[in-house]
């Protein structure tokens, strides 16, 4: 490895030329890497998101007589139709029975707002509010959204047949549960594909060959992901909304991991990166947090020093990190994201590498992640000046925790870099505040028709 030190810098200051980052994922990366952050943020919500999605794209897959229908919406549907139960009860789980029928609307109604202004679905998002509805032929060939509220809900009905009987169902269990209520052709669908049982052995957990607890669907579900095609607006559009979701833990979180990406930019700009080195170091700095989500909100908002069992837990973050992005995307962009916490002369964690073992881009993110740190207001501190900012840098690289050229260029351009961050910043940011406005127009809306 060449250290950043030896290098020539190739700009003495970011402002020289312009550069817009690309992030290096597709959309089934970021679906599958969002399947796994559902499911760390609360295993019970995120097990069903998932098994929904795997069933509704069973069913979705055998409707060709419906060509509005893509499998796209249908899974974008499915999986992420709780993200009210998420942003209500990000970590707790509260049984439908034990919510009240206004309770249950308002989950509807905010999920609806959030995929309408987060997501590529748009209007298509209005299908969640037909989640009480019974299925109309006649409405739903006006309406395609009541055609995907089908899907989606009839395939939620048949979850709760199978796992009510331990997936031992019979043919008159179908009347049992009501399902004349939906959409009989999905019905005869699901029977048809699961004559051989086979789509109800993916839906139960079992025990895989080290003991460990899987459910079969997400594999067979990620790889159904990783065929999906989506346009690069809407790809970009889900990036963002994977950073977004680090929301239903911590907001906070949500604005470090996008000012550590952006720090990241103009750091590997100074460094002499190429545009793609650029574009992976970018990449790395919006997924080197993304573990957080699985780091329980009252540690990570914890407005103290923390203790010293609880911040053992908050560093098992860089675990569940690689755990979400394991498999998933290119092992370099990888490293970059999960060797944050690493440290020059080996003192940091998890794998206390050192020198040779961190790559210049390594170097980077982690530099950029502790800039950010420092400057942001968090849960336990306020923000901190330049100088002290400069103080605490300087300090760590005396120690040989950080590269001195590095250091050198923040010290230097310190100013520069909070201005360039900012514009950064803005290619990451989607309008959560309009679903909340949204969310209670539509509510204000509802009270006054009752």
């Amino acid at each position: 490895m060449e250290a950043i030190s030896n290098i020539t810098p190739r700009y003495s200051d970011d402002s020289q030329q312009d550069f817009i980052p690309q992030q290096q994922l597709s959309a089934g990366q970021i679906l599958c890497i969002i399947g796994r952050m559902l499911v760390l943020c609360n295993e019970t919500y995120g097990i069903a998101s998932c098994k929904l999605a795997y069933l509704a794209s069973e069913i979705a897959a055998h409707v060709n007589w419906d060509k509005r229908i893509t499998m796209n919406n249908a899974i974008l549907l499915a999986l992420l139709k709780s993200v009210g139960d998420y942003h209500f009860d990000s970590e707790k789980v509260v049984p439908k029975e034990n919510l009240t029928s206004s309770q249950i609307k308002e989950r509807y109604i905010y999920a609806y707002a959030y995929l309408k202004n987060l997501t590529p679905l748009g209007e298509v998002a209005h299908s969640l509010l037909f989640y009480d509805s019974a299925y109309n032929p006649s409405v739903a060939q006006k309406m395609v959204t009541m055609e995907y509220a089908s899907i989606i809900f009839t395939a939620e009905k048949i979850l709760e047949l199978l796992e009510t009987t331990n997936f031992a169902y019979t043919e008159t269990d179908f009347e049992k549960f009501g399902l004349a209520k939906y959409n009989p052709k999905y019905v005869e669908i699901f029977k048809i594909i699961d004559a051989n049982r086979e789509i109800s052995k993916n839906l139960r957990l079992v025990e895989d060959s080290q003991k460990k607890v899987v459910l079969p669907c997400v594999h067979e579900l990620e790889k159904l992901y990783l065929t999906l095609k989506f346009t690069k607006e809407e790809t970009d559009m889900l990036f963002k909304l994977m950073i977004l979701m680090l929301d239903f833990k911590s907001t906070v979180t949500v604005w470090h991991t996008i000012h550590t990406a952006s720090y990241a930019v103009s750091l590997g700009k100074y460094a002499g990166c190429s545009e793609n080195e650029l574009n992976e170091i970018f990449t790395a700095g919006v997924l080197h947090d993304l573990g957080k989500i699985g780091v329980p909100q009252s540690i990570l908002e914890y407005p103290g020093k923390l203790r010293n069992w609880e911040y053992g837990i908050i560093k098992h973050h860089v675990e569940k990190t690689e755990e979400i992005i394991m498999d998933i995307i290119p092992r370099r962009i990888a490293n970059m994201a999960i060797h944050h916490h690493e440290k020059l002369n080996g003192t940091g964690y998890p794998r206390n590498l050192s020198g040779l073992e961190l790559t210049k881009e390594d170097q980077i993110v982690e530099i950029a992640d502790i800039l950010s740190a420092l400057v942001d207001r968090r849960s336990y501190k306020e923000e901190f000046d330049s100088s002290r900012v400069i103080s605490i840098l300087i300090e760590m690289t005396e120690r040989g925790e950080l590269d001195e050229n590095l250091t050198m260029y923040i010290c230097d351009c310190f100013d520069r870099l909070q201005e360039r961050r900012d514009f950064y910043s803005n290619l990451l940011v989607l309008p959560l505040g309009k679903v909340e406005i949204e969310y209670q127009e539509e509510i204000s809306l509802e009270l006054g028709m009752e």
